[in-house]
């Protein structure tokens, strides 16, 4: 048996599903379940009852799935022991994120902290289901999103069945984003009623469920309707036309063009920003570190009139 053997029982615990285990660990399927078969032969052992919503450790299965874990961490100790002078040099993880200003603010502000050191860091812009995915198959070891009232119950299942945590640190009504120069700038609040006419600005994509959109808006009722995937894109555009954007209201000094301002959505829902993590990841001092500047710019950019 190798360690590799191993790492494909763990996964296939993560998601009991051996397709979906392949596909975290980039392997083919008939890879992991050949992989799966030699351990059973060699052990004399069944590992895996196959059922239709997916796969089901046996009781000795469960027992190998133990020895796997501790394997796995034995390792781990064994060559961080042996990288240790390396491992402290470098600090490199990755970060995914919604199109959030505030996200790369303290990004920056992480960089400036770790000045002098070695580092490898990797940020991800995407919506939020591709930051829980990122997050889930360990492409990232942090996700920045919010959940809405609209949202949350369908993200709390997802990470509860997804082993994930997610912590909140700031919530916020929902504000609409626009440029100075729109015709409805000058008011103190605005209704989705009085945006009708307007062009509606998302990164919301139609293989979404729009159920479940990001800024909890009925894009069926909305007549004119531009999709992003960039953020330089959409504070161009905003600041440009007389398009709007619904969100949070954070105005991030330097990190979004000057023309664009917030203003309260009447009726709106409540948005919690936080960040998820993996329930069994350990947070280091960088990502505490990241997690304080996080902290700090969405408090800093917050909408005032809360």
């Amino acid at each position: 048996m190798t360690l590799q053997q191993y790492r494909y029982i763990v996964e296939i615990s993560k998601h009991n599903s051996i397709s979906k285990a392949a596909a975290a660990l980039y392997v083919t399927q008939p890879t992991i379940s050949k992989a799966v078969q030699e351990m059973e032969n060699e052990l004399g052992i069944t590992i895996l009852d196959r059922t239709n919503k997916g796969v089901v450790f046996t009781k000795q299965g469960m027992e190998l799935l133990f020895y796997a874990k501790m394997l796995l961490e034995q390792e781990e100790s064994v060559v961080y022991h042996f990288n240790k002078q390396k491992t402290m040099n470098l600090t490199k993880f990755s970060i995914s994120s919604q199109h959030y200003g505030f996200a790369i603010e303290a990004t920056s502000n992480l960089m400036n902290y770790l000045d002098g050191r070695k580092y490898q860091l990797t940020i991800r812009e995407g919506k939020a289901t591709e930051v829980i995915s990122d997050v889930c198959a360990n492409r990232s070891i942090l996700g920045v999103l919010s959940l809405t009232d609209l949202n949350k119950d369908f993200f709390e299942h997802c990470f509860i069945s997804n082993s994930l945590i997610f912590t909140p640190l700031v919530s916020l009504r929902q504000h609409v984003f626009l440029r100075r120069e729109h015709p409805l700038a000058h008011l103190k609040s605005i209704t989705l009623e009085q945006l009708m006419d307007y062009p509606y600005l998302t990164y919301q994509q139609n293989d979404v469920l729009l159920h479940f959109a990001e800024e909890a808006i009925n894009l069926d009722n909305i007549n004119k309707i531009l999709y992003l995937e960039d953020r330089g894109a959409m504070n161009n555009i905003l600041s440009n036309t007389n398009g709007y954007n619904i969100g949070t209201g954070c105005i991030v000094k330097n990190y979004m063009n000057p023309n664009i301002i917030s203003i309260p959505l009447e009726g709106s829902n409540l948005i919690q920003v936080g960040f998820v993590k993996r329930d069994d990841i350990f947070l280091s001092e960088e990502l505490l570190t990241y997690i304080d500047f996080l902290t700090k710019s969405l408090i800093e950019s917050a909408p005032k009139n809360l």
